[in-house]
C-alpha cells in the first residue's frame, strides 16, 4: 500500500506556518499597553524583539535574519516599533514624575 500523497503530509505544517506568520504579523501591528510602572505589557515574542532592538541594530538584524521565515518582520519596522515604545515609556515616566511632584506640592 502506498503512503499518502506528500502534499497531504505537509498540510499540517503549512497550516501551522501560516498561522504562526499571521500571529507574528499581528504582534507588530498591535499597540502595546503600559502598566502602572510604565513597563510595557508584551507577549513573549514582542519582548524578545524589543530586547534585541534595544541591544542595537546588529543584534536586531541578526535575530531577525535567523528567524526571517518564521517572524516575517522587517528590521526597520521592528526598530521603529521599539523606538515608539521607548518614546511612550519616556512620556509615561515623565507624566508619573509630574503627577508625583504635583501631589507632593499639594501636601
Amino acid at each position: 500500500m502506498r503512503n499518502s500523497h506528500p502534499s497531504f503530509r505537509l498540510a499540517p505544517v503549512c497550516v501551522a506556518f501560516g498561522l504562526a506568520a499571521l500571529a507574528v504579523d499581528a504582534v507588530m501591528a498591535q499597540d502595546v499597553a503600559l502598566d502602572a510602572t510604565c513597563a510595557p505589557l508584551l507577549t513573549h515574542q514582542q519582548r524578545r524583539l524589543y530586547e534585541k532592538a534595544n541591544a542595537g541594530t546588529d543584534a536586531l538584524r541578526q535575530f531577525v535574519f535567523i528567524r526571517r521565515a518564521i517572524l516575517q518582520v522587517d528590521v526597520y519596522e521592528t526598530a521603529t516599533w521599539a523606538e515608539s515604545l521607548n518614546a511612550a515609556r519616556a512620556t509615561c515616566s515623565f507624566r508619573r514624575s509630574d503627577a508625583a511632584n504635583v501631589q507632593a506640592a499639594t501636601m
